[in-house]
């Protein structure tokens, strides 16, 4: 610990990350309410991960009682913008599909239903994470 008075904004006792949800994407770096605690003041709950195949999510439609942000991160650090990947994510309960294969940040307003999300082509791993910033659980609520 440093006399810098702003030290207690940093968390460096980063815990092991958690294991994998299988075998799509690698172990993953999580925050939740409980794990900021160490950060004076921080309330966010997040997960960031590589996605590194293709393939389907494994969480079903769903929505929450919060807003939710998804980030999908390109890995090449010449082309950043260019994910590496095709991704597409159902919206609503019509399930209406948006496609992408560029870096994205993906809004879900409180309550609108999404999922799944579908890796369809895989050139290289990228990032991917969730970010409720008002630090909510990550309750799902399944679709009817």
């Amino acid at each position: 610990m440093t006399d810098n008075k702003y030290e207690r904004y940093i968390l460096r006792d980063v815990k092991k990350p958690w294991p994998s949800f299988g075998p799509m994407n690698s172990d993953f770096l999580g925050g939740n309410p409980e794990f900021m605690k160490g950060i004076e003041g921080a309330r966010p709950n997040f997960a960031l991960y590589y996605v590194v195949r293709s393939g389907m999510f494994a969480e079903p439609p769903h929505s929450h009682y919060a807003d939710e942000y998804l980030m999908f991160l390109g890995t090449d650090p010449h082309d950043m913008k260019n994910l590496g990947a095709t991704v597409e994510i159902a919206f609503g309960e019509e399930w209406e599909k948006a496609e992408f294969s560029t870096s994205a940040m993906v809004y879900f307003p409180k309550g609108l239903q999404h999922c799944p999300i579908h890796v369809k082509k895989m050139d290289r791993p990228f990032l991917f994470g969730h970010f409720w910033p008002m630090g909510e659980d990550p309750v799902l609520v399944p679709a009817d």
